[in-house]
């Protein structure tokens, strides 16, 4: 075949579109097995940051948050939020923040960032109760960084994401009051 633009672009062309199918044939063949991991791991993060509970209904709250309304048996059991903050310093930060019934929280998980490795990812371990940094698990008040007068030390180098993570608790916070 002779190399001229016609033949150059027709190449090309069904290149493109083999590459296409096939890459479409493989999203149909995944979709499902993607989302299932993915409720597998909310619904993991959903028992390590709540109180023991056996049922929980979903709802959705403020700002199009996810509230989890758990239960014990017929007793309430706490609520779990899905927040996010837009205002990490690489964009959107996605938690799953539990509370007891008093509206203590009582652990949190983050589901998804895009922030600085080394840095802002710090948070997924910065403010836990054994890391030193102020009590944000175990918190039933508002939170806030210290620079802003808060109680607890921002990730150092990442005050941007540690303010938007603690948007994110108090957003969550604020959600589980709506509700009640």
């Amino acid at each position: 075949m002779k190399s001229t633009l016609p033949n150059m672009v027709l190449s090309l062309a069904g290149i493109a579109i083999v590459a296409a199918a096939a890459l479409a044939a493989v999203n149909s063949c995944t979709k499902s097995k993607i989302s299932e991991g993915a409720d597998t791991a909310r619904m993991e993060a959903l028992r390590a940051v709540s109180p023991e509970f056996d049922s929980h209904n979903t709802t959705t709250g403020a700002d199009g948050l996810t509230v989890y309304n758990l239960t014990l048996g017929d007793t309430p059991a706490g609520t779990a939020v899905e927040t996010f903050s837009d205002n990490g310093f690489s964009g959107r930060i996605t938690i799953l923040a539990g509370f007891d019934n008093a509206g203590t929280l009582t652990g949190y998980r983050v589901l998804q960032h895009q922030e600085t490795p080394g840095l802002g990812a710090q948070m997924d371990t910065w403010f836990m109760p054994d890391a030193g940094h102020g009590m944000v698990v175990g918190s039933n008040a508002p939170l806030a960084v210290k620079a802003d007068g808060g109680e607890i030390d921002a990730i150092t180098g990442a005050t941007i994401t540690s303010r938007a993570f603690m948007e994110a608790i108090n957003k969550a916070r604020t959600a589980i009051g709506d509700e009640r």
